[in-house]
């Protein structure tokens, strides 16, 4: 099942995570979201308007971490450093590459100029010492015999918008998502069970916060419903007072 030639050769070439914690970017809400998870998941949203496989948007995140510990940015640009990011993950990664993202205003409009996101560009390859091609848990995934189908795919989006588990070198999270998957956990270390476990419960926190919610709308939809049920009963009824009165 494991090929272990190509895990040794992926693990030759994997760069440990060299980020700073204590970055406001990190430090999460109430809710315990932070804007860094905010941005990726907002990539993420942006990714879906392509067919691009998920190593793109894993090289994405790479490159958005990277550039947060290197380079101090104000929030109005963090979606320019996004879409730069994802722009230029897809044409080192896709065969068909789609050229610069470009960010529209409501009415369509484009944001920035063509020299604001060569700049971004610029920044973005300064910070990564012109690196582009890095390992990926995804890459560690398929060297296990792993096949990134939907199912994987949605697994490690997941894990790449929620940084308390993406912190974790790459192939502790592939192993991690191996496990969750396979269940087979007594061939693991108790650092992966435990991020295995922490996937498991921050995945299940989001179900049972989906069906809250969806709860929720349902209500408030068969309050609205009933509302205007009661109104149109009740203009039925003046317009019977009305004739009645002529």
């Amino acid at each position: 099942m494991f090929d272990q030639a190509q895990l040794t050769e992926l693990s030759k070439r994997d760069k440990d995570k060299k980020l700073n914690f204590q970055l406001p970017l990190y430090i999460g809400n109430s809710q315990g979201v932070c804007r860094r998870d905010i941005l990726v998941q907002w990539v993420i949203q942006q990714s879906q308007k392509f067919e691009h496989s998920i190593k793109t948007l894993e090289l994405a995140v790479i490159y958005i971490d990277t550039y947060l510990n290197f380079f101090n940015i104000e929030p109005e640009f963090l979606e320019l450093l996004g879409i730069s990011a994802y722009s230029m993950a897809s044409k080192f990664n896709e065969t068909e590459a789609i050229g610069q993202i470009k960010l529209k205003d409501d009415f369509g409009k484009v944001l920035y100029e063509d020299q604001v996101y060569n700049e971004m560009e610029v920044q973005l390859l300064q910070s990564l010492d012109f690196q582009l091609n890095h390992v990926t848990p995804s890459d560690y995934l398929i060297a296990m015999g792993i096949s990134i189908n939907e199912s994987i795919s949605s697994l490690i989006m997941f894990v790449l918008m929620d940084f308390e588990i993406y912190k974790h070198s790459q192939i502790v999270l592939a192993l991690a998502i191996f496990n969750f998957q396979q269940e087979q956990s007594n061939m693991f270390t108790d650092r992966v069970k435990s991020v295995t476990k922490l996937i498991n419960n921050k995945l299940n926190k989001a179900k049972e916060q989906f069906n809250l919610d969806k709860t929720e709308n349902d209500e408030t939809r068969g309050l609205e419903s009933n509302l205007g049920t009661q109104k149109k009963i009740y203009k039925k009824r003046q317009s019977k007072k009305l004739k009645q009165l002529a």
